[in-house]
């Protein structure tokens, strides 16, 4: 027998079950579909941006992806199975496990004291697991983050709990050694830190190996380029775009872990060698104007989405076969989708050609 951890730090007392390397996890292409069935949109934009944005923060960090995290949320929470969640990120009603009191309720058979005078849990007698995420308050304390900028570290909001995961898995490390969760045995060891249990690291993997088929599916069905008479330039900046698919928009992004519209747009055109200016409103005074029917790769669409700072205040580029690379707005991941959707088509307002 041991004690085990279950959340992040919940201590249960199990057989002990070591599973061996845990075959491809994390060995696969990445792409981020529109929608994953069981997970809702907003918690699944979550998982993805806490993915990308960790190697950004956090060197010795590599590899992560979205599955990870959502094989986690799976067995946690089930995705907050059964709640809503706010524009802000917020889950209601508040996920909230069993009292941790020993007896015996989960397989729980060690007390744990009231650490956080009931402000995450409700229970001023005893912790209990919280959030999407299932930390204990304990560990919250320790390695709670906020996710969302909001200036608050709140179990119960996805962002940070995501976030707050991700880090989890990277820092928990005892000797704080660089973690490359593309290797099976870092994989491995970075979830039994998670919860010390062969059991449950295999439910685990079990929905990682799931989801990263989803994502290598995905990732091969980003369309190719159009090879039409798009000028070479045009080709290479519409290549360096689509190999963005997946990252997370963030406004004032321009990489290479996460973009907003018109970084993406500058630097998928300086990768083709063409030096374009930073937000929209100069973007679509750059180059020549041409009509929807005579689009090529590269070409930039500009839209009046009625953000501030003046129209155009979005865009995105061809590339090919009627589809476009856009980097949509805050929660949502770069996408390919049709120039044609009611959406964009209601509010374009200019062609351009860079070069």
């Amino acid at each position: 027998m041991r004690y085990v951890f279950v959340g992040a730090g919940v201590l249960f007392m199990v057989p002990v079950l070591f599973i061996g390397v845990l075959g491809n996890s994390g060995q696969h292409a990445v792409g981020v579909p529109g929608e994953v069935e069981g997970i809702p949109a907003p918690v699944l934009e979550a998982y993805v941006q806490a993915a990308a944005r960790l190697e950004e923060e956090f060197a010795g960090c590599t590899g992560m992806e979205w599955p990870v995290l959502a094989g986690i949320g799976k067995v946690e929470s089930n995705h907050v199975a059964g709640r809503q969640v706010s524009a802000s990120g917020d889950v209601r009603p508040k996920m909230i496990g069993p009292r941790l009191d020993g007896s015996g309720v989960g397989g729980n058979t060690t007390p744990h004291m009231d650490s956080d005078n009931g402000e995450w849990d409700g229970d001023t007698e005893f912790d209990r697991a919280v959030g999407p995420m299932q930390f204990i308050p304990t560990t919250w304390a320790s390695h709670g983050l906020d996710g969302n900028g909001d200036g608050i570290a709140d179990p119960h909001n996805i962002h940070d709990a995501m976030w707050s995961a991700a880090v989890y898995l990277c820092v928990s490390h005892p000797r704080a050694e660089p973690v490359d969760f593309t290797d099976p045995d870092h994989l491995e060891a970075a979830l039994l830190r998670y919860n010390r249990a062969g059991w449950y690291v295999d439910k685990v993997v079990g929905h990682i190996d799931a989801y990263a088929e989803i994502a290598a599916q995905t990732a091969a069905q980003v369309p190719r380029v159009g090879t039409g008479a798009s000028s070479e330039q045009g080709r290479a900046a519409a290549e360096w775009a689509l190999a963005q698919v997946g990252k997370p928009y963030l406004w004032g992004g321009t990489g290479p872990h996460a973009f907003d519209c018109s970084g993406l747009t500058m630097q998928a055109w300086k990768a083709a060698g063409v030096a374009l200016p930073r937000v929209t409103t100069d973007q679509v005074n750059t180059g020549t104007r041409i009509g929807l029917d005579d689009l090529q790769p590269g070409d930039l669409l500009f839209y009046d989405t009625g953000a501030p700072g003046g129209s155009p205040s979005h865009v995105t580029m061809y590339v090919g076969g009627g589809q476009m690379v856009n980097s949509p707005r805050t929660g949502q991941s770069i996408r390919v989708e049709p120039v044609d959707g009611e959406y964009y088509s209601a509010r374009f307002v200019a062609a351009v050609r860079p070069g």
